[in-house]
């Protein structure tokens, strides 16, 4: 069941409420100059982290690098990785101990190098200067640039400037006292700044000679303006101390801090950073508070932060502020950085443990503990009271606040701790929980069954008979209506309406499934659970689960909402806050999980809220800010000042590299073939948080979509195949600010030789070779088949006709002369031996035919080496065996005429002519052979009777010579054609394709060769 309107549209009209609360409280919202140097969030990178040593100079380029110079050489850092800088064009640098850097607002990056050389360093690209180029051999102190773009550097010879590729010295022609240029700065005004060993002068915007400020001045090693335009040194023997005001006397402004700083920072909001040469770090954080202060009494406002408490180094050196806010120091050991963080510590003593906390009036929170006495913690520091009794258990109603702790319950009237009554069991260690019931009296839970009621002098124990394993409540709350709530372990919640009223359970039949319950939260009708497991909430009777985006929160130990309406909770993962729109949403729709954004360590929060107690681990202090406690310390933040990063980070592309090599990044880069791995590294000059970066990137032509890197930064391309890509990153910042643009580099793939065009159309040509060849060995093989059955049925034929021969002809003959023997003995002249003659002579003419039959078969053209030699024989024979002249003309090459046609063509050559001879009664047979179109043409042409048109279509019972010649034609994939018009004569035509007649013509090989043939013939 879902929470009706009526909830919905109250909670609405509280979030309405508390965003006009916020804007009233924001007015009263502090900046970072009330934090104490030690509220900072600081991060050492040593050595071991593989920052340099002996840091000399600072500077953050445009591209949002931070350079680092050093005695060893020029380093940049994009928050992740420090880079030993190489310049890749103009050859390496001339020195390596670095005395200064610039970085100017159009790009590029000077350095200053000892014994008098300076280079520009431009990308890839460094233009190195030195003697040759008009610079004096002492070292660059300072180099700095002015708006009409003119660029200065202060040496050991005096002062320099750089116009069009040479350097010129100044000193006298611009009225400059002094020989030696120490230092320069310029202001927000325009003014160029330079301190020599006479005097501090200052150079007007566009200006030709310099006015002199002052010469009370020592060996001043940095310069500095206030934000009040004062001009503040560093003075090697003198300390640090404002040397012009433009107002009058400097020393009004501010006394001697007796400091050997090597350096100065003003920062964004006033307060001044002094990096020392042995002491570490010291911080002004309101230079005005010093005005009228005796020399000597600086402590009393100068911050301290040295090694002890974290820095690298006590010997410090250089200390700039990059563009998001950040203070970095440079010092013998290392790099430094000091950040505004999203939760701001509370200065506890070291050693206080179990911090349980209650809101002051007015602001900030009391906070007692185990070990340490009551105090009151605000933003700027610690006032601790005179109770110094062990605090376990705090709450706070519209009587006051309440303590309890294991030496009984106190009441705090106007700061004042007092006596309110001892525990009904006095050798009991604490209290768990403890609240005033409205009345006078308060409810405590002890780690004792049930739950303990003082009232009236007296205490009142109710055992909670209806609990199981003799529970006492974890948290306790008394709400508006005067109601009891009480949250136990293991998914248990008791509301308690009053005497005389049955108690009211939610448990896991009800749907909770918060774990341990551990926090409380009273909005309007609706009551927060946190516990172990979640966040909850309980609405018109009915427990209603929270859902939640990305992991579960687990742990919520304290839940409290701000006055913008938002929830905040003390997680096991961190302070997290969640929109009360979308915690409205969420109660009302089950299935929508609200998106959560968590503050962690790298906000500044301390361990983990404490799970049991003390509880609540989160306050709203009158003021609005929020409160949360820790095992390992306090931390606050303001919901209507949260600290945002608007800058959008930087992306860089660094190296592009393969299993061959590395390359620097430039606009493309080109890659041999064969790439098998290609790897991109990538950055983000995001110096705030930069492990919150998150990149994504894509390849267009390889990707279609976008890739979400996280937090790496390197790409892994496996076998890209060749072409051309143009690779893109974008970056994110931890408040979500994306660089849209990001950066972008052309990457081209070289092909191999096998990926090559001409290799593939190779290949294609290669193929259709083997095929080609493939195809014509089986052509042969074909051919080797169709020569052996074609020999096998040579061979059966001949057998048949051994056969014919040896038995039937034999025996019909032997048959033939018996007969003969026995005619013979009839006398002549009589009838009987007439017909047996008759008989013998038609058994002769059957011996005859089938002796002419047996010779066909054991005879055939195969014995002959060409057709036109074959039908030559022919025709020969059949003139001397039958009178009758054969003509026979060839006109075409017949030597590579294939075997099997040639013998088709002989048998129905024959069969014609036999025909024409046998039933055509024909005086004349021509026999031709040629060449028409793309066919192999053999005809016979008679002047005989003719054949009928129906004989010629179907045929003639019982005679298949038709039908045997129509049958060869096709063997051999040809066609027979008969003609007799008129009736007189026939023609018998037969087609064979080339192709077929002559296979080995038509190969490739074969129609070059018969064209050679046929060239050399010619010849």
């Amino acid at each position: 069941m879902r929470p009706n309107k009526a909830v919905v549209a109250w909670l609405s009209l509280c979030l309405v409420l508390s965003g006009w609360l916020a804007i009233a409280c924001a007015a009263m919202a502090s900046d970072s100059r009330d934090r104490d140097i030690a509220q900072f969030y600081h991060t050492a990178w040593t050595v071991r982290e593989g920052a340099p040593g002996q840091v000399t100079a600072l500077a953050q380029t445009a591209d949002g690098y931070l350079w680092l110079g050093t005695q060893t050489g020029l380093y940049r850092f994009d928050g992740v990785r420090f880079e030993r800088y190489r310049p890749r064009e103009g050859g390496d640098f001339p020195a390596s101990s670095v005395a200064s850097l610039y970085a100017p607002f159009s790009g590029g990056l000077w350095v200053g190098f000892r014994y008098g050389v300076a280079s520009f360093v431009d990308g890839g690209r460094a233009t190195h200067y030195s003697a040759a180029s008009g610079l004096p051999s002492g070292t660059m102190y300072a180099i700095g640039g002015t708006a009409d773009g003119r660029i200065w550097g202060a040496t050991f010879n005096g002062l320099v400037r750089f116009d069009k590729g040479h350097w010129y010295p100044v000193q006298k022609a611009m009225g400059l006292p002094g020989k030696r240029a120490r230092n320069l700065t310029v202001d927000r005004e325009g003014r160029l700044w330079v301190a020599t060993e006479d005097a501090l002068a200052w150079l007007p915007p566009g200006g030709k000679r310099f006015e002199v400020a002052t010469r009370a001045v020592g060996r001043v090693n940095r310069i500095a303006e206030a934000p009040d335009g004062s001009i503040w040194v560093a003075e090697a023997d003198g300390g640090v101390r404002p040397a012009w005001t433009g107002k009058g006397d400097p020393e009004a402004a501010g006394p001697v801090l007796r400091l050997s700083s090597a350096g100065l920072l003003f920062d964004r909001d006033g307060a001044l950073w002094m990096p020392t040469l042995g002491d570490g770090i010291r911080r002004v954080a309101r230079v005005g508070d010093l005005a009228g202060m005796a020399i000597g009494a600086e402590g009393k406002y100068a911050q301290r932060f040295v090694e002890r408490d974290g820095l690298s180094s006590d010997y410090a050196s250089a200390v700039i502020q990059d563009r998001e806010g950040n203070i970095w120091v440079g010092g013998s050991r290392g790099l430094d950085r000091f950040r505004v963080s999203r939760l701001l510590p509370a200065l506890m003593s070291p050693g206080a443990t179990d911090f349980a906390m209650v809101a002051a009036p007015g602001h900030g929170v009391w906070v007692g503990t185990k070990n340490r006495p009551l105090s009151r913690v605000e933003v700027t520091g610690v006032t601790p009271s005179a109770l110094v009794q062990p605090i376990t258990a705090v709450s706070r109603d519209a009587e006051g606040i309440w303590l309890g702790g294991p030496d009984g319950i106190w009441r705090l009237r106007d700061g004042r701790p007092e006596p309110y009554t001892a525990l009904p069991y006095p050798d009991y260690s604490g209290v768990q929980a403890v609240t005033g019931d409205g009345k006078g009296g308060a409810w405590v839970s002890i780690n004792r069954p049930g739950i303990f009621h003082f009232t009236e002098g007296g205490w009142e124990h109710d055992p909670l008979p209806a609990f199981p394993n003799d529970p006492s409540p974890l948290v306790l709350l008394n709400d508006r209506h005067g109601w009891l709530w009480m949250g136990f372990a293991r998914n248990t919640i008791l509301l308690r309406k009053g005497y005389g009223e049955d108690d009211v359970r939610f448990g896991a039949a009800e749907g909770l499934a918060v774990g341990n319950v551990t926090a409380l939260l009273e909005n309007g009708e609706t009551m927060w659970v946190g516990g172990e497991l979640g966040i909850a909430a309980v609405a018109e009777g009915r427990v209603h689960p929270i859902a939640t985006v990305g992991e579960p929160l687990r742990g919520v130990s304290g839940l409290v909402r701000d006055h913008r309406g938002d929830f905040w909770a003390n997680a096991a993962q961190g302070v997290a806050r969640i929109r009360g729109m979308d915690m409205i949403r969420a109660l009302a729709d089950p299935s929508y999980a609200a998106p959560v954004v968590l503050f962690d360590s790298l906000d500044g929060l301390p361990g983990t809220p404490a799970q049991f107690r003390p509880l609540p681990t989160a306050v709203v202090a009158d003021d609005g800010r929020l409160w949360f406690a820790t095992t390992s310390g306090i931390v606050s933040i303001d919901p209507a000042d949260v600290p945002r990063n608007r800058l959008a980070p930087p992306v860089a592309i660094r190296t592009i590299s393969t299993d061959a090599g590395t390359w620097p990044a430039g606009a493309s880069v080109n890659l041999p073939a064969g790439t098998e791995r290609l790897r991109i590294a990538f950055t983000a000059t995001s110096l705030t948080m930069p492990e919150r970066v998150r990149f994504r990137y894509r390849m267009e032509g390889l990707d279609t979509r976008w890739r979400d890197a996280g937090g790496d930064r390197e790409a892994v391309y496996t076998d890209p195949p060749p072409g051309h890509y143009v690779f893109r990153v974008t970056a994110t910042n931890e408040d979500g600010v994306e660089n849209e643009r990001g950066a972008s580099i052309d990457v081209t793939v070289a092909r191999a030789f096998y990926q090559m065009p001409w290799f593939f159309l190779l290949c294609i040509v290669l193929v259709a070779l083997l095929i080609w060849i493939a195809f014509l060995i089986r052509l042969r093989r074909i051919a080797f088949q169709l020569r052996a059955r074609l020999q096998e049925r040579h061979a059966e034929r001949e057998r048949i006709a051994r056969e014919l021969h040896d038995t039937l002809l034999q025996s019909t003959q032997g048959l033939t002369m018996r007969f003969q023997a026995i005619a013979n003995r009839v006398p002549p002249g009589e009838p009987l031996r007439v017909a047996m003659e008759s008989a013998l002579d038609r058994a002769d003419q059957a011996l005859v035919e089938a002796r002419d039959r047996v010779r066909d078969l054991r005879t055939h053209a195969g014995e002959s080496a060409r057709l036109d030699v074959a039908l030559r024989a022919l025709a020969e024979a059949c003139a001397a065996e039958h009178t009758v002249p054969v003509r026979v003309t060839v006109q075409a090459e017949l030597r590579d005429l294939d075997a099997l046609v040639r013998d088709e063509l002989f048998r129905i050559a024959r069969e014609a002519v036999h025909n024409a001879i046998a039933h055509a009664g024909a005086s004349r047979i021509d026999v031709g052979v040629r060449l028409e179109g793309c066919a192999l043409l053999l005809s016979v042409r008679d002047d005989g009777r003719g054949i009928d048109d129906a004989v010629l279509r179907d045929g003639r019972d019982g005679h298949w010579g038709l039908r045997g010649i129509r049958e060869r034609a096709a063997t051999v994939g040809g066609a027979a054609t008969f003609t007799s018009p008129g009736g007189r004569g026939t023609e018998v035509t037969v087609h064979v394709p080339l192709e077929r007649a002559f296979p080995a013509r038509h190969t490739p090989f074969g129609r070059w060769w018969g064209r050679l043939r046929h060239g050399f013939r010619q010849r």
